[in-house]
């Protein structure tokens, strides 16, 4: 008898791999409880170890350090998936894509933007913090600017698809006017600073790129 697997046919986890993913789950899960509880600081490896009640190794083995913890949560809250995958693979953007009223795609924008911030505004505050004391934290907040940077020139093109910019803005100029309004910086101090809610910080993110992106 031909035992053969089919090609192209998903072939099922092995119990081993589902055993694995079980732990890793529960060891961001910890990782994520103690940041938000107790800060970066005093959020030790054995600490976390100790409540996703595994070897301490084990947390080393899969993430390396917390920084490495750090990132594997980060990631997968920017793109609201679950997963690292690029926020401009979400079916957002498809939207803002299509969408050829320039006005409208800034309205969409903020509202996207606002979305991933408010998801992540507790862990940019945790890596702030742990960008103070730990040169790997600060290399990993650096690495997330840059990534926000850029993704948000991809936002300025698509929003040059359908129209021009004011006059004398340069493409660049617009992506740093929108790396500045929708950066985490700004988002904390309005909704956590000036008690801002998140809806009304989306509100006043599209009006002023509107104001100052378009003519």
């Amino acid at each position: 008898m031909n035992m053969t697997p089919v090609k192209g046919r998903a072939q099922p986890r092995t119990r081993r791999a589902e055993q694995t993913e079980r732990t890793r789950r529960r060891i961001l899960a910890a990782a994520s409880e103690l940041f938000l509880s107790r800060g970066y600081a005093a959020a030790t490896i054995e600490a976390i170890a100790a409540k996703a009640d595994v070897a301490v190794e084990t947390v080393y083995g899969r993430f390396g350090s917390k920084v490495g913890l750090l990132n594997a949560i980060l990631g997968p809250a920017i793109s609201g998936t679950g997963e690292h995958t690029s926020v401009l693979d979400r079916p957002e953007l498809a939207e803002i894509r299509t969408c050829s009223d320039q006005r409208r795609q800034l309205q969409l924008m903020a509202r996207f933007s606002r979305a991933i911030l408010q998801r992540t505004d507790q862990l940019h505050r945790i890596l702030d913090t742990a960008a103070s004391s730990d040169p790997k934290a600060a290399e990993l907040r650096q690495a997330d600017r840059e990534n926000r940077y850029q993704s948000q020139r991809t936002y300025i093109d698509i929003l040059l698809a359908s129209g021009p910019l004011r006059d004398e803005l340069t493409p660049e100029g617009a992506q740093t006017t929108y790396a500045t309004l929708a950066s985490p910086e700004t988002y904390a101090f309005l909704t956590g600073d000036r008690g801002w809610a998140p809806e009304q910080y989306e509100h006043w993110l599209a009006d002023s790129l509107t104001r100052l992106l378009l003519p």
